[in-house]
């Protein structure tokens, strides 16, 4: 019973630690889960956001366009019916149109390959701009080309024909500067840090760019699959990685304007700020229950080890008088592996139940816990067992038969000084003797003494 008791104890402890051990791990285990939907959910809102702004983008650009484009065809009427390209009304005509956020010139090229500026300024746009290819095209937008006055600046002119009785005169243009139509769409999801491309399918040239300077054409993103995509002109979302940046989510659709394809672009890193914050947050978590589990298995495994010597010490000690008890006696002789050198004493105190009876069972535990401390003193404590009420046993080694008669003597004189009387007998071990032959001889050997001290005091043995 007392052996099932340590180890129900100790079971008990070890399932309440384990049970502990789970529950940090489902906890942990549910947080990763919760983070991993957490991240799908921003991921799919990513898509939806981008997909929307780049929409809202595409619908403001092109409604700019739309605006410049009619007032350039009301200018190119107005300016047909003029005598002359040249002319001062037509100067004047040039120089009071809204030139606004998006346009930054506005002229006129002609069928000699010149072009008109502001103030009736006339200068040649060799090398700029070919008016026969220009009017092969008719209303149109181009894609980037140098500016008149600095051959390192690109620009985008809106072309518009000047028709007069039937025939093209010359073609109106207005000319826009990337770096204003990348300014005049400021998003406002992820706080303003969305970026957006035109990209033209044409030749995959990135007409405005205010996501990344590096990068000029579609070849530069060395991804096939993007380029085709976009030459294609599909709606698309999907994430790239980029040298400079890492990994970017891309959304992107065709527009109504020319052959163009818009881009909006967001790192993962504005993506996923608030997913970093709460993994932030969680792993700090994490480390204080890790910090917290650590100090409480600690203390838990100090508790079993305390527990289970305690459950130990009670299995395996008696209460009454701090010797070892049965199961330590049965331990012993089981791991025993021969008699040779050993000595085995069977005492046994005379007249416990008497005592019981006169003077209470108090006084018979003091009795034992006497003789229990007698011969702790004689023969020390490791050997020496209670192995039932008055019964116990002592094994001792290499001592010879007048050796022992000296200590038993010396027991009995302890004792008897203190009122008390026991009875002893012993057996020196042999090799072809067992155990049992041993314990046996010396019990026999007990009973006679006490056989002959009931004897002197007239009264029966107790069996």
């Amino acid at each position: 019973m007392r052996k099932h008791s340590v180890n129900s104890s100790a079971s008990y402890l070890n399932s309440g630690m384990t049970a502990t051990i789970l529950l940090f791990f489902s906890i942990i285990f549910l947080l990763l889960s919760f983070v991993w939907e957490v991240e799908h959910i921003t991921r799919q809102q990513c898509y939806s956001d981008l997909s929307l702004s780049t929409k809202e983008a595409m619908q403001d650009l092109e409604a700019n366009f739309r605006n410049d484009r009619m007032n350039l065809r009301m200018l190119a009427s107005v300016v047909a019916e003029q005598d002359s390209l040249t002319s001062i009304d037509v100067s004047t005509y040039l120089n009071v149109y809204d030139v606004n956020s998006l346009i930054s010139n506005i002229g006129i090229l002609t069928p000699e390959n010149n072009c008109i500026q502001l103030k009736g300024k006339e200068v040649s746009a060799d090398g700029v701009m070919n008016y026969q290819s220009e009017v092969l095209l008719g209303e149109h937008i181009s894609g980037l080309q140098p500016a008149l006055n600095a051959s390192d600046t690109m620009v985008i002119r809106s072309f518009m024909p000047i028709r007069k009785d039937g025939k093209t005169i010359g073609l109106l243009y207005a000319e826009m500067s990337p770096a204003n139509i990348a300014r005049a769409w400021a998003p406002v999801i992820y706080n303003g840090n969305c970026t957006f491309c035109i990209i033209d399918r044409t030749n995959g040239e990135f007409i405005v760019n205010n996501w990344n300077q590096d990068i000029h054409r579609l070849d530069d993103l060395n991804i096939e699959s993007l380029q085709e995509s976009l030459k294609a002109g599909k709606s698309a979302f999907r994430q790239i990685e980029t040298e400079s940046e890492g990994i970017v989510y891309l959304s992107y659709m065709p527009m109504d304007l020319e052959n163009w394809e818009i881009m909006v672009c967001l790192s993962k890193e504005e993506i996923f700020a608030p997913v970093r914050a709460l993994k932030t947050s969680i792993t700090w978590f994490s480390i204080g229950i890790v910090i917290f589990l650590s100090i409480y298995l600690g203390i838990m495994v100090k508790m079993n080890k305390r527990s289970v010597a305690g459950a130990k010490k009670q299995a395996n000690i008696d209460v009454l008088t701090g010797l070892q008890n049965r199961n330590c006696y049965e331990a012993y002789c089981d791991q025993l592996k021969t008699t040779e050198h050993l000595v085995c004493v069977y005492l046994d105190a005379n007249g416990l139940h008497e005592l019981n009876n006169t003077k209470g069972h108090l006084a018979g535990d003091k009795m034992l816990r006497f003789i229990a401390d007698t011969l702790k003193i004689c023969f020390g404590e490791e050997t020496v067992y209670r192995i039932g009420g008055d019964e116990f046993i002592v094994f001792t080694q290499n001592q010879t038969d007048k050796q022992m008669q000296n200590v038993l003597n010396k027991v009995r004189s302890e004792i008897e000084q203190n009122q008390y009387h026991v009875s002893a007998g012993y057996c020196l071990g042999e090799p072809e003797m067992t155990l049992k032959e041993m314990i046996s001889t010396a019990e026999t050997r007990m009973y006679e003494e006490k056989r002959k001290y009931y004897e002197k005091l007239g009264r029966p043995v107790r069996n």
